[in-house]
């Protein structure tokens, strides 16, 4: 027996060594010593359940998916191999069988409160916020400092609008764990939809410590500390998240360079044309050299707020501060439709990012239907453009236009980068657009832009306000029911039929 018992305890060992390298987010590491483990107990249940945790922190979920129900074939009663698997189908979108196992896991371990807190958060996915919040209870009841409780439990809240109470269950999650960083990241989140920005921008640095963010960059460089010290100074800002956040936030670096500051702006190659009027005010780069220049500082974009302390009275309100170009602004002026009907540019999806996982469910959340959006073409005396890039809307488009939109026009696939798609809205007269980087183009070069936007809004629109500080030119649509967007068309289509009866210049 010594052999084997021998055995046990080195997989014992090599298991918590494990854990500690997911809790460090060093996944190959812990994969590498799992698969050592596998070779010393091959078929051992928990060394495949670590395996298939692996798989689903690196999004590879039909593999995580292949190892779990390896583990419930070996193992039929593992109760935390159901938990495990209802949070891979949860990631998948499979709601119903989500729900299934995480029964299965509580009628096998009704202590199991893990298995509640994960049944809850399935429930938030499908908006039954009431039914998730009493789960919260449950495994609170279960675990008293259960802190990811808590702070699941205040989105959930936040989703219904309690703001207050969800602050107090943030706190209550902050004080069971100090350490939870997605608890401090959505309390930000909260924070700022409520235009509390004092406290929204001090929370939201923790996003560095939060699963879905990469690693920061440029950590040579010291970060910037005070605004006082950046006269004279060399620094490189860097961009971060999508390209709507480098849109909204590149105002800040002509304030920055009103400070004295010699700044390098570091952006994504696709947006460096459209940045272009930012040279004004620093260097753009689409990437540092292999032996970059010596900086006296740095920051990530999306920390100048906090840097600059702006609040809902002092966001930078310059408008616009992107233009487009003449010469192309001009060749689109000569391929749109020559009558008097109101120029509309739409975009109904968000795209689809693979590098990010972890977003896909949001962003479906955001994009509207083709066949909803395409009722907006009942109103008369408008000239549609699709302003719509990337798969599989794009593609959707050209294959079904002539049955569901036959007089939209198809201008998108002459837009090569941003600066093209400047260009188009610069000449019409109107942007109709899901959250996403064009309704933030459309916003800083000045232009009306309508934003028909989610019911768990992303926290830069605020809670339930119709305009945005951001930008002065938008309107905001919000989801009324959670899914739903046949009221949020309907109050577009009825606008944009007052629109057609307004005298125009």
């Amino acid at each position: 027996m010594f052999p084997q018992n021998k055995v046990n305890l080195e997989i014992q060992i090599l298991l918590q060594n494990v854990s500690e390298y997911i809790k460090r987010n060093e996944l190959d590491l812990a994969k590498e010593l799992l698969i050592k483990g596998n070779s010393l107990s091959p078929n051992n249940p928990d060394i495949l359940r670590y395996l298939s945790i692996i798989s689903s922190l690196k999004f590879e979920y039909k593999e995580a998916l292949n190892l779990i129900d390896q583990v419930i074939n070996l193992v039929p009663n593992y109760s935390v191999a159901y938990l495990n698997r209802g949070n891979l189908l949860k990631d998948l979108g499979s709601y119903e069988e989500a729900l299934t196992n995480f029964d299965k896991a509580i009628q096998l371990s009704p202590e199991l409160y893990e298995a509640y807190n994960n049944k809850a958060n399935t429930f938030q996915d499908i908006y039954l916020y009431e039914q998730a919040i009493a789960l919260y209870d449950d495994a609170i009841n279960l675990f008293p400092k259960y802190s990811e409780a808590y702070s699941n439990k205040a989105n959930a809240l936040e989703q219904l609008g309690k703001h207050e109470e969800a602050l107090d269950n943030y706190q209550l999650a902050i004080q069971s764990n100090p350490q939870n960083a997605d608890a401090y990241w959505n309390m930000a989140l909260s924070l700022l939809s409520n235009a509390d920005f004092e406290r929204g921008w001090q929370n939201y640095e923790a996003r560095w410590f939060t699963r879905n963010f990469q690693p920061q960059r440029h950590q040579d460089y010291p970060l910037i500390e005070n605004l006082e010290d950046v006269k004279g100074k060399k620094i490189l800002i860097w961009t971060e998240q999508g390209y709507g956040d480098t849109i909204q936030f590149c105002r800040y670096i002509k304030l920055l360079s009103e400070r004295g500051a010699i700044i390098t702006l570091e952006i994504p190659k696709a947006l460096m044309r459209l940045l272009s009027p930012l040279e004004d005010y620093c260097t753009l780069v689409t990437s540092m050299n292999p032996e970059p220049k010596r900086f006296d500082f740095q920051s990530p974009l999306l920390s100048l707020p906090l840097l600059f302390k702006t609040n809902l009275q002092t966001i930078p309100r310059e408008i616009p501060y992107l233009k487009s170009e003449p010469l192309k602004k001009l060749t689109f002026a000569n391929k749109i439709q020559k009558d008097n009907k109101i120029k509309v540019g739409v975009v109904w999806s968000g795209g689809f990012r693979e590098d990010c996982p972890w977003l896909w469910l949001a962003n479906k959340r955001r994009n509207v239907e083709l066949e909803q959006i395409a009722r907006l073409q009942d109103v008369p005396n408008i000239d549609f453009y699709s302003l719509q890039k990337g798969s599989p809307a794009e593609s959707e488009l050209t294959i079904k236009k002539d049955l569901l939109w036959p007089n939209i026009n198809l201008l998108n696939n002459q837009l090569e980068d941003f600066s093209d798609t400047a260009a188009l809205i610069d000449v019409l007269d109107l942007v109709i657009s899901v959250d996403t980087s064009v309704a933030h183009l459309a916003g800083a070069l000045g232009k009306p832009v309508w934003i028909i936007n989610r019911y768990d809004s992303c926290w830069r629109w605020l809670r339930g306000q119709k305009e945005s500080p951001w930008y002065p030119s938008a309107r905001i649509y919000h989801q009324i029911k959670p899914g739903e967007w046949e009221d949020v068309i309907n109050q577009v289509k009825e606008d944009l039929l007052s629109l057609t009866k307004s005298p125009r210049n």
